[in-house]
């Protein structure tokens, strides 16, 4: 006779820590190192990789348009296939790897075109670090909870931004760019592939356990209703009027080209007359700012996701404002400006997915987030190089700035539209319920 799976419960009673917590924790450090490395610390390095191979901005952001883009094509064509079929520990080895030795080429590149190999590297492993790694773990050993763990884990790239954006800036002006690149890839390179090989693993049968709280009966009566295929939208009827789908990309798109605005702080804060260190402190108050706003939107989100999109599209206008306009006056309003864009910099990963699921319900969510998912990194790819071009032209941040707020009234105004489509949406999909 087979023995049958231990249950999530049993390791709790024995006074055995539930398994799936050590790999909750090993990817979030995950988060913490590789992905923040490749995006809530790239900013603080675009200053003095520029002016050492004397390029412009744009020809160094340019590397995190070749992240994006690299990544959306691996979203469309192979990461979320994989990700099912491949043990997760040689997925996230890979992802990590991928990372730190991208570092390594910016950390010893001759000349800026290495940057563009090291954005197609980093664009693969973060196909898998930046969208899907932590849903994926937390659905599937864990059954309660979720929103909080998934906003936990993705807040760690935030955490990460505050903490060590600070630390090496200081390196950087004390060691040079090139050593900061290298610490950043030996910490990846030596923590985060070992934890994924070792704590890692793909599900919690792996381990002869279920996941934690799937016996609650609230989640078995969710499940259960979900099965019937009643609470939504599915693709084909989504796109089959497809007028709600299309404002839902453009409002995640305009979101995804507004942050991107963020890469570009540093070197606006040295363009007005401030030093290294005051840049690196704005990135770190847009990163901790932005842990903040991940929380705020998602309690938000519970009430009103129309308050919520307008608590977190409303102070990036107001924020870049005061940045162009008294910046210069007064470091105090580059902060403010820095603590108004960071709750913004929470609209994409916290609202851009509970404004789907409004949209759409949850019969074919996970089916219809994933074209939404595409157009993100796509429009992220031309906003990483757009702000730096228009510097670049103009030799100012203040129209970038303009270009940025006007993006974020349309972001608002697309969303405030879709919803209005969405009554039509439903009212059709329950007259046309052949259309699977």
């Amino acid at each position: 006779m087979t023995s049958q799976p231990k249950t999530a419960e049993a390791p709790a009673k024995s006074g055995k820590v539930y398994y799936g917590w050590y790999v909750y924790i090993a990817v979030c450090i995950c988060m913490f190192l590789a992905c923040a490395f490749t995006f809530n610390t790239a900013s603080i390095y675009y200053e003095s990789v520029a002016t050492a191979f004397g390029v412009g901005r744009a020809n160094v952001g340019f590397y995190m348009t070749l992240v994006y883009a690299t990544a959306c094509v691996a979203n469309l064509f192979w990461a979320g296939p994989l990700l099912q079929k491949v043990d997760l520990r040689i997925i996230l080895s890979i992802a990590c790897a991928l990372v730190g030795v991208a570092l390594l080429l910016m950390s010893y590149a001759p000349s800026i075109e290495w940057f563009y190999v090291a954005g197609v590297l980093m664009g693969i492993g973060n196909a898998w670090l930046l969208w899907l790694i932590v849903p994926v773990v937390v659905g599937r050993w864990f059954k309660k909870r979720i929103g909080l763990l998934i906003g936990v884990g993705m807040a760690c790239t935030s955490i990460s931004g505050t903490l060590l954006a600070p630390v090496f800036s200081s390196i950087i002006q004390s060691a040079g760019w090139r050593t900061a690149y290298l610490y950043q890839a030996i910490l990846v390179l030596v923590i985060c592939i070992p934890l994924a090989l070792i704590v890692v693993r793909s599900r919690p049968e792996d381990k002869g356990l279920k996941p934690l709280g799937w016996d609650d009966p609230e989640v078995q009566a969710a499940e259960k209703a979900a099965a019937t295929k009643t609470d939504g939208i599915t693709l084909k009827q989504a796109l089959k009027k497809p007028s709600t789908f299309v404002l839902c990309c453009i409002f995640a798109g305009l979101a995804n080209i507004g942050l991107t605005m963020n890469y570009f702080f540093p070197s606006f804060t040295t363009s007005i007359g401030y030093d290294a260190a005051t840049g690196a402190l704005v990135a770190s108050t847009i990163m901790l700012s932005s842990l903040f706003g991940k929380l705020i939107l998602g309690f938000l989100n519970d009430y009103s996701i129309v308050l919520s999109n307008i608590v977190g599209i409303v102070p990036m206008i107001v924020g870049l404002a005061c940045m162009m306009l008294f910046g210069g006056d007064s470091v105090i309003w580059l902060y403010v400006g820095a603590v108004c864009f960071g709750i913004f910099f929470a609209v994409q990963p916290t609202n851009v997915p509970q404004v789907a699921r409004k949209l759409f319900g949850n019969v074919s969510y996970d089916r219809i987030f994933a074209y939404v998912a595409v157009v993100m990194p796509l429009c992220a790819a031309v906003g990483s190089t757009f702000w730096g071009w228009i510097y670049d032209i103009t030799g100012s941040y203040s129209g970038a700035f303009i270009i940025d707020m006007v993006i974020g009234v349309l972001a608002l105004l697309a969303l405030l539209v879709a919803l209005k489509t969405r009554k039509g949406l439903w009212a059709w999909a329950a007259e046309n319920p052949d259309v699977k």
